[in-house]
């Protein structure tokens, strides 16, 4: 008797559906890639994986925290951070997934490895603020910013939301959890040069936006003299020590604190910005669209603590006095020390995936 035949996965996009081969490949690239720029990246990384090309993954870095480059992994790698994918959300044969990230970046490309190598049913969109399919899917992973265009704006449900890319706010999560359309809400830790996420938690309420990450049973996450997180995933072939302050919990897990390129040092006081945003954030009213502490230079402290907001101020609110409120409020519960000297309204500078451009804040 021959050996039964692996279970193969599906692409599809729109009415029509491709076996997740190489030979459904090469038919997507033929007849679909002119159609769209980002349909013909979804072909390539598609094929690129099929044929067993390497390097099996060529991503861009966002840019966000330095320069933008280019990172390379072979198969072997991309394989083990997929296979931890499929075992930490039981993700078997037959998923339906949906595949909404840009291919240009770690994340999407992932998703097309995991359709292929998980026989799983992936429907592609087109990548967007505002993201929107139709019935249910058991996995879908969407930025912060996307997912709160799905939430307000987009249609369809799923089983799992897995976010990344970026900090989830109490404003989004609420949104999440109150909407009826998602069952679990997961938030990633990870980065393009480790391959995607590395540590993830379980968001079911509120509270848990201060609970821990806790890293893949492959990964092991410390710290070194700076207090920066160090990532080891031998079967990623990565040991990486990042940029990123992390605070490790002696029950296990860490915090993620934020990044020691964005630290505030404040007359000598080290704030980070995550820390006056948290703290907003657990009075700021719903008109008020957008946040970020940063410091500014100043001849006394080196740099001040500032708070920048955005939003449509109500008729009834006095956009000044109520600053020098939330100063107050922010100073019982961070101390004096850690208070912005400055909160001010203005716009704040984003990606086109929304990701804070906190250096360009001055």
């Amino acid at each position: 008797m021959s050996a039964p035949k692996s279970p193969r996965g599906t692409f599809r996009w729109g009415q029509q559906v491709w076996p997740a081969t190489a030979i459904g490949a090469a038919e997507f690239r033929r007849t679909q890639a002119k159609r769209a720029a980002w349909l013909a990246e979804v072909a390539e990384v598609w094929l690129r994986w099929c044929r067993g090309d390497e390097p099996g993954m060529v991503v861009q870095t966002s840019g966000t925290t330095g320069t933008a480059n280019q990172v390379e992994h072979n198969r072997a790698a991309v394989l083990a951070s997929v296979e931890d994918t499929l075992k930490h959300w039981d993700l078997g044969a037959g998923t339906r997934a949906l595949l909404a990230l840009p291919t240009s970046f770690v994340a999407g490309q992932a998703m097309i490895v995991r359709g292929v190598v998980g026989a799983w049913d992936l429907e592609l969109i087109e990548p967007s603020s505002t993201p929107s399919w139709s019935g249910t899917k058991d996995f879908v992973a969407l930025t912060p910013h996307q997912a709160q265009g799905w939430v307000n704006q987009g249609a369809g449900t799923t089983a799992k939301l897995l976010l990344g890319g970026g900090p989830v706010s109490k404003t989004l999560l609420g949104a999440l959890l109150d909407s009826g359309r998602v069952a679990e809400v997961w938030e990633s830790y990870g980065l393009s040069e480790a391959l995607t996420h590395v540590a993830t938690r379980k968001l079911a309420a509120i509270t848990d936006l201060q609970s821990p990450f806790h890293p893949l049973p492959s990964v092991t996450i410390g710290t070194n003299q700076a207090g920066c997180a160090v990532i080891h995933a031998p079967s990623r072939a990565v040991t990486l020590e990042t940029r990123d302050c992390i605070e490790e919990l002696p029950e296990g897990g860490f915090l993620w604190l934020g990044r020691a390129d964005d630290v505030i040092n404040s007359g000598g006081v080290l704030v980070h910005p995550g820390e006056v945003e948290r703290a907003f954030e657990t009075f700021m009213p719903a008109w008020v669209s957008d946040w970020a502490a940063f410091g500014r230079a100043d001849d006394t402290l080196g740099e001040a603590v500032v708070l920048r907001l955005a939003g449509t101020v109500p008729e009834d609110v006095d956009a000044e006095q109520i600053l020098d409120e939330w100063r107050e409020k922010l100073k019982a519960v961070l101390g004096s020390a850690k208070t912005p000297r400055t909160l001010e309204w203005g716009e704040l500078p984003r990606t086109e995936r929304g990701k804070l451009q906190r250096r360009l804040l001055t």
